[in-house]
């Protein structure tokens, strides 16, 4: 039995499909596809990630050899740490974490904007998305599903329609301060009524003023001001998981 079988094994044995893996951790469905007709072969921190979330040896998910079940079943799916924030780390045998957050989808973009307006707001009523990390990061962090396609240019840095985004919040006692862009050039703006996906690419710190960019060259995605004291959230995104197969 090669990878590509027992993987298989596990996803009809939990009735899961690529797009469920997908969409609980950061394994694109392509990758998923590729694995299944044995195309690739999977890096540690995938198998780690896989064995952990269908709870079986990493051993036995990536040669066959050993038992099939974990040895601390109990322990696998018990977080590593929970940050003040709500966040939660698992760790994983590589050295990595995977890190677990709200996930706010386009469909629910409605319900989050008027529920941001509560401060104490922390997402507990939205589903959870899961990213690998390298290292704990402390503060408010979001995973937000990205519409329309104003941040695709077709190249490698696009930010497409579907891809999934880990944002991390900037407090506002820090947006009038110079926003550090040249380190995170891509930003979720939430504003009273819609949520944004842009680069910014100024900032004008006495008058409040940023000026927000798209990726897409066409016209109707042209530069554009807002003025901060209309802004509600703003988070600078740290990792981006593509949709695409």
């Amino acid at each position: 039995m090669e990878f590509k079988d027992r993987l298989r094994y596990l996803l009809n044995q939990h009735n899961v499909t690529a797009y469920r893996i997908w969409k609980d951790t950061a394994i694109t469905k392509a990758t998923i596809g590729n694995y299944l007709e044995g195309k690739t072969t999977p890096n540690k921190s995938n198998v780690a990630l896989l064995a952990t979330y269908f709870n079986v040896n990493e051993e036995w998910l990536y040669s066959g050899e050993g038992d099939m079940v974990a040895k601390s079943q109990t322990d696998v799916r018990e977080p590593y740490l929970v940050t003040k924030s709500g966040v939660e780390y698992y760790e994983m045998a590589n050295g990595k974490f995977r890190m677990r957050v709200p996930f706010i989808p386009i469909r629910a973009y409605a319900k989050y904007v008027d529920e941001i307006r509560d401060a104490d707001f922390l997402g507990e009523e939205f589903e959870e998305f899961e990213f690998i990390v390298d290292k704990i990061g402390h503060g408010r962090y979001f995973a937000f599903e990205i519409k329309g396609d104003s941040m695709d240019n077709d190249s490698r840095r696009s930010i497409c329609n579907g891809d999934i985004v880990l944002a991390r919040e900037l407090n506002r006692e820090h947006w009038r301060d110079k926003l550090h862009t040249d380190d995170y050039p891509n930003w979720i703006i939430v504003m009273d009524n819609t949520i944004l996906c842009k680069q910014i690419v100024s900032q004008d710190v006495e008058k409040c003023k940023i000026t927000c960019h798209s990726l897409n060259p066409s016209p109707e995605y042209a530069d554009f001001d807002l003025n901060m004291n209309d802004v509600k959230q703003l988070c600078n995104i740290v990792q981006r998981v593509s949709s695409t197969f």
